[in-house]
């Protein structure tokens, strides 16, 4: 007698969830890493890299806050020296990326959308100042500054994309 699916009983086949071991059709099957599973056994579950603990998310606010505070106080002594040029918008984007790296060592290199989060917040703690100066001066140079502080939050929130 031919093996018949556990939950449409008029289908025979021969195919075995890997896990429970249940008879399931082609419809009923769903591909996994580690072969085919059942609908049960294949339920959706959440990838460890994407999962938000309380102690991951203080961690994580702590490391932007932190690095957010560091990188206001550096970009202050940066921008004492004048004329930087092109360096600036090379500079904005090392201080994004640093702040995006922070956080994910904080958060054991986890993503997702709260990281992505917090990594902006602290970006944004670093070049606020810079940010709301250049919303109330109209030249071209506010509108690098800004130009400059859209690169450090673009790269901050990338280094947290999943």
């Amino acid at each position: 007698m031919a093996a018949t699916c556990y939950w449409h009983p008029d289908r025979e086949t021969g195919l075995q969830c890997g896990r429970c071991g249940k008879y399931v059709c082609v419809q009923c099957m769903r591909q996994h890493p580690v072969g085919i599973r059942c609908k049960e056994c294949a339920s959706a579950t959440q990838v460890p890299t994407y999962q938000i603990s309380t102690a991951y998310y203080a961690r994580g606010i702590v490391a932007a806050v932190g690095l957010g505070v560091l990188g206001l106080g550096a970009l202050y002594l940066v921008l004492q020296l004048r004329f930087l040029g092109f360096f600036f918008f090379i500079i904005m984007g090392l201080l994004g990326y640093l702040i995006g790296e922070g956080v994910g060592k904080a958060v054991n290199q986890r993503r997702g959308r709260p990281y992505q989060y917090m990594a902006l917040g602290g970006a944004l703690i670093a070049t606020g100042p810079i940010a709301f100066a250049s919303l109330f001066t109209f030249s071209m140079g506010a509108l690098l500054n800004l130009l400059g502080v859209g690169i450090a939050l673009m790269v901050a929130w990338q280094r947290r994309a999943p």
